[in-house]
C-alpha cells in the first residue's frame, strides 16, 4: 500500500538526517519544542500515522507488526495528550540532549523504513 511505503520514505528521510547530522538533529528538536503548535501537531500526526498503518495494515507483507507499530503511535499520541504540553516541552528539551544515541537510532530508522516500503509494495 502506497500510504505506508510513505511513511517508510519520509522515515528513510528523517532518520538520514538524524544520521547525517545528531547535532542538526538535536537543534531541529529544541526549536521545534519552541512553536506554539509543537505539542498539537505532535499528538495529531502520531494519531494520523497510528490510524494510517492499522487501516492498511493488512495489505502488507506483516500485518500484525504494522498494526503493533501502529499502535505504538496511538498509544505514543493519547499519552501525549494525557501527558499535557508542558511536560511534552521538557521531555523534547531533555530528549535533544542525548546526541550520542542519534546516529545509531537514526541507521535503524533508515533500516525500518526501507522495510517499511518492502512490505508495502511487496505483497
Amino acid at each position: 500500500m502506497y500510504a505506508i511505503a510513505a511513511i517508510g520514505l519520509l522515515t528513510i528521510i528523517l532518520s538520514s538526517i538524524m544520521t547525517i547530522s545528531p547535532s542538526a538533529w538535536s537543534r531541529g528538536i529544541v526549536a521545534f519544542a519552541e512553536k506554539p503548535y509543537f505539542h498539537i501537531a505532535e499528538i495529531v500526526s502520531r494519531l494520523a500515522l497510528g490510524g494510517i498503518l492499522l487501516f492498511f495494515a493488512d495489505a502488507t507483507l506483516y500485518p500484525l507488526l504494522v498494526r503493533i507499530v501502529g499502535g505504538i503511535f496511538l498509544f505514543a499520541g493519547s499519552f501525549l495528550i494525557i501527558a499535557g504540553e508542558k511536560r511534552h516541552r521538557e521531555f523534547a528539551g531533555k530528549s535533544a540532549t542525548f546526541i550520542n544515541i542519534f546516529r545509531p537510532a537514526g541507521i535503524a530508522g533508515v533500516i525500518f523504513g526501507a522495510f517499511l516500503i518492502y512490505i508495502a509494495v511487496v505483497n
